[in-house]
């Protein structure tokens, strides 16, 4: 698998990828979108739904900035 490389931030902006913890239990990695009073964590594989969460119901944890690939 990769391993992501995060900045360690609770804020982001519209399009980067974030760690985001959501009803502080779940983990995810998505793309950061706030839209319309609510944020929308869009995955990155087009037949994945996105997760619509409200302002509250979620936290950053990091902004990825980088990705490391193990080819073998």
């Amino acid at each position: 698998g990769d391993y992501v490389i995060m900045e360690r931030r609770n804020v982001a902006e519209n399009g980067e990828t974030v760690v985001a913890l959501i009803d502080n239990d779940r983990a995810t990695l998505k793309r950061f979108y706030r839209e319309k009073g609510r944020v929308r964590l869009q995955p990155a594989h087009p037949d994945m739904k996105p997760i619509i969460v409200r302002e509250g119901d979620f936290a950053i944890q990091g902004v990825v900035i980088g990705v490391l690939r193990k080819f073998r």
